[in-house]
């Protein structure tokens, strides 16, 4: 199908790559995108952390073609054991037996040495060539921009086998929420205790999707002694598919970390810009993030908000007024006059959202630099700039606003900043200038005619 209209072309969205790691025989099956260039082959949107594309750099290096299958619907617990980012050593094809309390069952291909997934709808037999690339994309994805072209692995099918009547899967996904939303979560929920068997000290993680899950992270952990949340944090960053989150925010055992509201209290309570600000300038980043410009390349920032004791000697962290920042938010946002201002809103006296009023080169950035200066807003823990094209109405869309479109090291400031030898020191407002930026892909929208093709004909879809 063609999702979005910016498509490159129809994609297969829902395909079960079956690879096996040349070296060790351990099989792989995961989900990657594919976008259809002719009757005989696709690209395989193969990222830099996929076990897919693992075993395809093994066969590279020895100049060899990889087989795969691909596997189109069929055993439900392995469409999901697909989605989950599994450690690499455990198998994805074990894991739904683990799922379904039943084997998943393997057939020999017929074309090629490899195993096919025996329950399959569709199967779609072939190889991918050492060293050869092929312009992808564009493609609407769930941070909710198109990505870019870029070159990927190509994907030469040998041949297509079916059952009778077989049902062609799809998914789609873009501006959450959408359907990755419930696979999202649910991979989290049961995935999420295992965490605790390596890391004791955490309570709970929870990734975003309103951010595009690897926007946004929190954990509530337990402080058992100084700074072990960062050292936690750092733990984190390191554990498979977590290590590409952007935003690590870490809270205490009593915060709910699958509830923002809860964690901005907390943000408003514990966090100190001087001692709980953390930056990572340079770093692996997910392949679909195009904030920093440089594909797989970027920043991340942890936030400490669980309550460390400070150690800072500089004086203490100014006291919240909330009624004050209230009223500053309602008294149409009291600072000076600021004509690109649109519309302001303030979430739990922790972070006031500033809405732009057009997209132009450094318009958020000027604002900001104002902002986080501004003596009447002072007391406030974070203030995000946004483009004009985000819903301030929608708790969703505002933190896709916000999440999606900034790159810690470029993006974020504070009242004041400097250096001490090397150790950067910050104090006051954080400002994100998440603004939309030249140079950014576009959001993800819907044509209009189909927009209202739909709403004219909705309820005929349910008869």
């Amino acid at each position: 199908i063609t999702c979005w209209p910016q498509d490159g072309g129809p994609f297969i969205t829902f395909p079960l790559v079956l690879t096996r790691n040349p070296r060790n025989g351990k099989s792989n099956v995961g989900i990657y995108r594919m976008q259809v260039f002719d009757k005989t082959s696709t690209g395989m949107h193969w990222q830099i952390h996929k076990g897919g594309g693992f075993h395809y750099r093994e066969a590279e290096k020895s100049g060899s073609a990889l087989p795969v299958t691909v596997a189109l619907g069929g055993d439900p617990a392995l469409m999901l054991a697909g989605i989950f980012p599994l450690p690499e050593a455990l198998e994805e094809i074990a894991f739904a037996g683990i799922l379904s309390a039943r084997r998943t069952r393997l057939a020999r291909a017929k074309t090629i040495d490899a195993d096919v997934i025996a329950d399959a709808e569709i199967i779609l037999e072939g190889e991918v060539l050492p060293h050869e690339r092929r312009p992808e994309g564009p493609f609407g994805d769930h941070f909710g921009h198109y990505c870019d072209v870029a070159d990927f692995p190509v994907f030469r099918v040998k041949a297509i086998t079916h059952r009778p009547g077989a049902i062609y899967p799809a998914a789609v996904v873009g501006k959450p929420p959408q359907e990755d939303r419930y696979m999202g979560d649910a991979s989290q929920m049961i995935l999420g205790p295992l965490i605790k068997l390596i890391r004791p000290e955490v309570r709970d993680v929870w990734a975003y999707y309103q951010a595009g899950f690897h926007n946004l992270l929190v954990a509530s952990v337990e402080g058992r002694y100084t700074r072990e949340p960062v050292r936690t944090a750092m733990g984190l960053l390191g554990e498979g598919q977590l290590g590409l989150s952007k935003v690590l925010v870490l809270v205490d055992e009593n915060t709910n970390a699958r509830n923002f509201r809860d964690v901005l209290r907390a943000i408003r309570d514990h966090f100190d810009a001087r001692e709980h600000f953390h930056l990572i300038s340079r770093a692996p980043l997910d392949t679909l993030d195009f904030t920093s410009f440089k594909m797989h390349l970027g920043s991340r920032v942890i936030l400490d908000a669980t309550g460390s004791r400070s150690t800072y000697s500089g004086g203490s962290a100014p006291t919240l007024d909330p009624k004050q920042v209230a009223h500053t938010a309602s008294a149409q946002l009291n600072f000076p006059p600021m004509p690109n201002v649109k519309k302001a809103v303030l979430w739990e006296d922790t972070m006031l959202v500033v809405q732009v009023d057009r997209i132009e080169t450094d318009i958020g950035r000027k604002a900001l630099e104002q902002l986080v200066r501004a003596p009447q807003l002072s007391q406030l823990k974070i203030i995000a700039v946004v483009s004009p094209d985000v819903n301030l109405d929608d708790d969703v869309d505002t933190m896709w606003g916000i999440f999606t479109r900034f790159d810690p090291a470029r993006d974020v400031m504070f009242t004041h900043a400097s250096l001490q030898g090397v150790q950067p020191l910050y104090d006051g407002v954080m400002g994100i200038d998440a603004t939309w930026k030249p140079g950014y892909p576009d959001a993800v929208e819907m044509d209009p005619d189909v927009v209202r093709l739909v709403d004219k004909r909705w309820k005929e879809y349910w008869e």
